[in-house]
């Protein structure tokens, strides 16, 4: 059995729809926890949600915020410890990325050290990064 093309030419979306330009799709995405190492609710999950959606605006001229998702991690006892993180993310600019590569990384220490994380995670261009050690005040 043959499958159809529904498409048999290249289609100009970005013509068709009237679009004025188009991007890559290096996409920046930061998991804002609700919860510490050790499990305990650390309450200021808004403000970090806040914090990183104006960085991300910055880098990209926009950003989205998924409500919470739940998901877990494995402890050192094996246990999952279930939390629900929030996940903001933006479209990146080159230009606008680059030059705010250090408050990236002054955020993500922070995060880590003054919520008392296990590990920061961020997602970039298909990449997984983990942060483990927090740089000192």
């Amino acid at each position: 059995m043959q499958t159809e093309t529904l498409i048999a030419e290249p289609l100009d979306l970005g013509k068709v729809i009237g679009a004025t330009s188009k991007a890559s799709l290096q996409v920046l995405r930061l998991y804002i926890p609700n919860k510490d190492k050790n499990s305990r609710e650390f309450g200021t999950q808004r403000k970090w949600v806040l914090e990183a959606a104006n960085l991300l605006a910055e880098i990209g001229g926009g950003v989205t915020i998924m409500p919470a998702v739940e998901g877990g991690w494995v402890d050192e006892n094996r246990l999952i410890v279930w939390e629900q993180p929030i996940i903001v993310y933006t479209f990146i600019r080159e230009k606008q990325f680059l030059e705010n590569l250090g408050k990236l990384r002054e955020f993500l220490h922070r995060l880590g050290r003054e919520t008392d994380q296990g590990e920061v995670a961020i997602e970039f261009n298909n990449e997984f990064y983990r942060i483990t050690q927090y740089d000192e005040l």
